[in-house]
């Protein structure tokens, strides 16, 4: 056995270990979390880190009394091991972990200040020694990895609300994927093309969140549907001078010695309850479109050079099967967000800039598959990249992806997920043979 199948059979076996320690292990009662029990009565059930929501758990009332106070602190730890079985550029194994930290003020119930909520994140991921190296892929297969480590303030900002709730704006560092081009069916795939389309290359998100102000207004809310439009400005220097903005304050976000260069991006969305309240079948979902321009200077694969670039989005879920739905109204279940739910994606940017000209995708998630795992999920995604036709950008064929998983959410606070992805034509480069990969994620939150 040579030392890359050594490695991928470590890393396996360890993860297994793991997993089995995590679901073997015995309960424990954490101390301090225990109520007194008066004389008579009988003692409660033990509370252990396995019935937690969140597995630190309440830290001795403490953390209760700063959530009374408007005050909520927690984070999450995403460990994943993943190895290219066949094909690609190397067939190893590989290993990262994200860890986030984050806090949220609610600045009613802390200053009195009403639609007011202050938000920082710590943000610390180590740096990648495989992923998509080894596969080569454009799409990137986890969206966790990145090339070098962080540990970085990776969102702080302030939002408010206005007009009875109709206006919101936020401003400060901001992940533009929390408010534009997301889809919240496809949020447990690995894949990053699932969280938004790579045609957006220029996009302020992970590993590079940046300065900005977002402003969004309610134009339509009725029935169970509501309409918005929204704009975000952000700063534009990581995309077109190479600036690592998540790992930067706003200094480029105001000062042109820096960078001049900004990122604007407006959406609307349509979100509805239900579309067909006389069915089990057509339940909740939401569509959007956008555009986005970035004011810097690109190089074009002739040479040359383009002042701003542009391109456009959409979006679109719905959930097609409410396994708890009750004939003349929706039923108000313990697991409301139970059924099975599509989703698409499509991406246009100028190919004589970006790598990506379109982008198409779409896939099925089953959410709570049996009343006993109302907590599981299960997803099938496709995803193709018309890469750019420019004679100059070395493109072969397109490139094509297929992901599936299954997400066991073993306790309140920690999920297994294996997956597999299937890559064909990575990077449209003829001289990589299609790859396949296997990966299995560990979160926990705390």
């Amino acid at each position: 056995m040579d030392m890359d199948q050594n490695h991928k059979h470590h890393l396996t076996g360890s993860l297994i270990g793991l997993v089995l320690l995590g679901g073997l292990a015995c309960p424990l009662r954490a101390a301090g979390q225990g109520e007194a029990v008066a004389p008579g009565e009988d003692a409660p059930n033990p509370v252990t880190v396995f019935d937690r929501d969140r597995i630190t758990g309440d830290w001795w009332g403490a953390r209760e009394r700063l959530e009374a106070k408007g005050l909520t602190v927690g984070g999450e730890t995403i460990s994943e091991f993943s190895s290219v079985f066949d094909g690609g550029i190397n067939q190893r194994g590989s290993f990262r972990n994200l860890l986030t930290v984050d806090a949220e003020a609610d600045m009613d119930a802390l200053l009195g200040l009403r639609g007011g909520t202050a938000f920082i994140q710590y943000l610390s991921v180590n740096a990648e020694d495989g992923g998509s190296l080894d596969t080569g892929d454009l799409q990137v297969y986890s969206n966790i990895e990145n090339a070098s480590s962080l540990d970085v303030i990776y969102e702080l900002w302030y939002e408010q609300l206005f007009f009875g709730d109709r206006v919101r704006i936020k401003a400060g560092k901001v992940d533009a994927n929390s408010e534009f081009a997301f889809v919240e069916a496809a949020g447990d795939f690995a894949n990053s093309s699932a969280g938004f389309s790579p045609s957006i290359f220029a996009f302020p998100s992970y590993p590079d969140s940046a300065a900005g102000i977002n402003i969004f207004a309610t134009v339509y809310e009725g029935e169970g549907t509501r309409a918005t439009i929204g704009y975000g400005l952000y700063d534009g220097a990581a995309a077109a001078d190479g600036v690592r903005t998540g790992s930067r304050g706003p200094s480029t976000f105001f000062d042109d010695d820096i960078s001049d260069d900004y990122f604007h991006i407006g959406q609307f969305s349509l979100s509805w309850d239900s579309f067909m309240p006389e069915s089990a079948m057509l339940g909740g979902g939401r569509v959007s479109a956008g555009v986005w321009h970035h004011t810097g200077t690109f190089d074009r694969f002739d040479g040359a050079s383009e002042q701003g670039v542009t391109g456009l989005f959409a979006t679109g879920e719905i959930r097609v099967f409410d396994p708890d739905w009750n004939p003349g109204s929706r039923a108000q279940s313990d697991a409301p967000e139970r059924g099975v739910y599509v989703f698409g994606q499509y991406g246009w940017a100028d190919d004589e800039v970006g790598e990506v000209s379109q982008h198409l995708a779409g896939g099925v998630v089953w959410r709570g598959p049996t009343p006993e795992r109302p907590d599981d999920s299960a997803g099938l995604y496709l995803s193709l990249v018309d890469l750019s036709d420019e004679a100059a950008s070395g493109f072969g064929d397109d490139e094509f992806v297929l992901d599936a998983y299954y997400r066991a959410q073993l306790a309140p606070a920690v999920f297994v997920q294996p997956e597999i992805q299937y890559i064909v034509n990575p990077s449209g480069d003829p001289a990589i043979d299609d790859a396949l990969v296997g990966g299995i994620r560990v979160g926990v939150t705390f």
